[in-house]
């Protein structure tokens, strides 16, 4: 059986200092005890001039339990990455960062794209995990 878990841990000298700890043991499919899908992983490069990128098109069914893991590998601090799910944008992850969220990937308007905002090659790791089991109708 597969597994995956997830560890973060968040600390600043920021008065009052900040320490925060989140640790998920096992991500698993709803309603069950199997370990997510690994649908896809991989290493990229992205370049202004290749404009937006589609990391992951939509490719589940709606309510499902989904999860994304994207990194800017960069080491230059000028270089970013937007990311947005389809025209909307969630951000922009600077060299070094990364980004672990939930991700709905249900119909052709969820597919998640990505962006160079700098010169030069910026690279990239990602992952994409899915559940194939339908999350509980909404009460």
């Amino acid at each position: 059986m597969a597994t995956t878990s997830v560890s973060l841990d968040i600390t600043s000298d920021i008065t009052p200092n900040l320490s925060i700890s989140a640790n998920i043991e096992n991500l698993t499919k709803t309603g069950t005890s199997t370990g997510l899908e690994l649908v896809d992983m991989g290493h990229g490069q992205l370049t202004q001039a290749s404009g937006a990128d589609a990391l992951q098109e939509a490719l589940g069914t709606a309510d499902t339990a989904n999860y994304v893991y994207l990194c800017n590998s960069s080491t230059d601090v000028e270089q970013y990455i937007k990311v947005g799910i389809h025209d909307m944008l969630l951000g922009n992850l600077g060299s070094g960062e990364f980004m672990f969220i939930p991700w709905n990937m249900g119909d052709a308007d969820a597919e998640i794209n990505i962006e160079a905002e700098d010169t030069g090659t910026i690279d990239y790791d990602y992952a994409i995990f899915k559940s194939t089991f339908t999350l509980p109708a909404k009460t």
